[in-house]
């Protein structure tokens, strides 16, 4: 079979745009802020979204809450706040003040004076993102050049600051996952020609490596931390389109959404993934924020309006609840509206008649599902005395401990896991040589710790997971709206693994275009099996991240 032949038959749809399947989805909107001035570059994490507002030459951020209305600013004294992220009570957002550009964290909960992240002189600084408590932005401060920008990263927890890249191109729009372990970015060497870059946290660092190749022009990348998700730009049959695609964290199989119009600026939370969509036959050129679901290969249409909805963001939060927000032109302003809704048929709202047994928590630790993840634990034993962590959380209710041994190393013979200070998982379970060690576990109300400790022989390591209680549902929503779903399956490709340097210094391009593994006979069922093998594979929703949309206003 030529060449040319089997890359037809590979981009061939494997099930067309067909009728309206399952059930809707039912919510509600809400208006967000549509006050004067300009509210734009919304981005949520469960109820809580933080936007920029613009007004008479100030720019400042805001905060507010989808469950009681409330809406505050953060004090700036006159300086300039913009590009904010959230994730649970934590703000990150970008602040000029003489000049310089710094990063600062907005505790919501505490509401104390903003603080800047790792104060530094001169520091050109932008566009932070925030997954749990690992913070990460694009710095221009180590060359001279502003197109020489590289990506930081900052551990709050335990104040650490790490340069990720150290190369002569362009390190841009940064995303990462709920937990903070994956970290995705555009690496551009001309300013154009980008590729998507991954960092995954391993023991004593991150592991970096090129996820995409010479196939496209990939940017907007973002994460959920087993699927990444970004737009690319490609030439097929001597025309250009730029739709949605994404592969697993660490590479495989690629998919792409084709639809016709333009895809772009991809969000991710758990299976879902919204993003902005042009429609080609539309009377006036817009933009609409669309969502499709990874687990049904399910496509919504979330607005149809003649303004264009822009700079969308995804959570699904620790209620089972799923949020979306946007900004839009309306009246001359820039405002920001919300959709809430719950996914029709969520297993995790039907009520557990009895606990749960031991193999239904080791799947539960496999497959997350809604559970919110509260903290994550990662240690390698290193020569000398015994290596240790411990994160901090707040929740109450129930929860799932997950305690990988041996993971990315050995297997520890003696260790300990605590909760607050009590027994989570004693010494002599280690000594069993178990891989994984699931528990349900009480939490208590108010601010708890999660620790671990190896004192075993170098080269052990662990990797501790602790997950709240699943949503309770709600029956139904205020002045709810029916968004009907229509079934898109992925076209999938098998790209050819692109060139690039492990590790956190040095950069290469990669790429040597992209090879099928579809061929024979019945492709189209094949590209629907291959599929569902996947998303059941990585079927997972945890706390949401957020999302760069952002880089559209640079």
């Amino acid at each position: 079979m030529s060449r040319l032949l089997l890359a037809l038959l590979c981009w061939m749809p494997a099930v067309a745009l067909a009728q309206n399947v399952g059930e809707p989805l039912i919510g509600t909107r809400k208006v967000v802020n549509a006050g004067p001035g300009n509210q734009s570059d919304p981005h949520v994490s469960d109820a809580r979204v933080a936007y920029t507002s613009e007004s008479e030459g100030m720019s400042e951020i805001r905060f507010h809450d989808l469950s009681t209305g409330e809406d505050q600013a953060i004090p700036n004294g006159g300086a300039y706040d913009f590009f904010a992220d959230i994730s649970g009570d934590t703000v990150v957002f970008t602040r000029v003040l003489g000049g310089a550009g710094s990063i600062f964290t907005f505790d919501v909960r505490t509401r104390s004076p903003a603080a800047e992240v790792a104060p530094q002189d001169g520091s050109d600084r932008r566009g932070a993102v925030i997954g749990r408590r690992t913070v990460v932005w694009e710095d221009a401060s180590f060359g001279p050049e502003l197109s020489q920008r590289e990506i930081s990263v900052f551990e709050l927890d335990t104040q650490s600051l790490m340069r990720l890249t150290s190369d002569t191109v362009l390190d841009r729009t940064p995303s990462v996952s709920a937990d903070g372990s994956t970290i995705v970015w555009a690496k551009c060497p001309v300013g154009t020609a980008c590729d998507v870059w991954q960092a995954v946290a391993a023991p004593g660092g991150f592991q970096v490596q090129a996820l995409t190749g010479s196939q496209g022009e990939e940017s907007q990348p973002d994460t959920n931390g087993q699927v990444v998700v970004y737009s690319s730009y490609r030439i097929e049959n001597g025309v250009g389109e730029r739709d949605l695609y994404w592969q697993a964290v660490g590479g495989g199989m690629e998919y792409r959404l084709a639809l016709p119009g333009l895809e772009a600026n991809p969000s991710i939370s758990g299976s879902l993934i919204a993003f902005e969509r042009q429609e080609p036959s539309a009377e006036l050129p817009n933009y609409d924020i669309m969502l499709f679901d990874l687990s049904t290969e399910t496509l919504y249409r979330l607005t149809e309006t003649p303004g264009s909805e822009r700079l969308n963001d995804i959570s699904v939060g620790q209620d089972g609840l799923v949020r979306v927000v946007w900004s839009v032109p309306e009246n001359g302003d820039d405002n920001v509206l919300s959709f809430t809704f719950r996914l029709p048929g969520n297993p995790q709202c039907q009520p557990r008649a009895q606990a749960p047994t031991a193999a239904e928590l080791e799947a539960a630790c496999q497959d997350p599902g809604a559970r919110p993840l509260l903290a994550s634990l990662m240690l390698e034993r290193s020569p000398g005395k015994p290596s240790e962590e411990s994160s901090t959380f707040q929740a109450q209710g129930e929860g799932l401990l997950c305690v990988e041994n041996g993971y990315g190393g050995m297997p520890t013979t003696a260790g300990w896991v605590e909760l607050s200070g009590a027994s989570g998982v004693e010494p002599f379970e280690f000594v069993k040589g178990l891989e994984l060690m699931a528990r349900q576990v009480v939490l208590s109300e108010g601010d708890s710790t999660v620790s671990a400790r190896l004192a075993s022989s170098p080269g052990s390591s662990v990797r501790v997971r602790l997950y709240g209680s699943p949503p309770v549902c709600n029956e139904r929503f205020p002045g709810e709206e029916r968004i009907p779903g229509k079934h898109v399956a992925p076209q999938a490709w098998r790209p050819a693994a692109p060139s690039g340097v492990e590790g956190l210094d040095g950069a290469r391009e990669g790429g040597s275009g992209l090879g099928c593994d579809m061929g024979g006979g019945a492709l189209a069922w094949l590209g629907v099996g291959l599929m569902a093998v996947l998303l059941w594979r990585a079927r997972r929703v945890p706390v949401p991240v957020r999302r760069e949309a952002r880089r559209r206003a640079r």
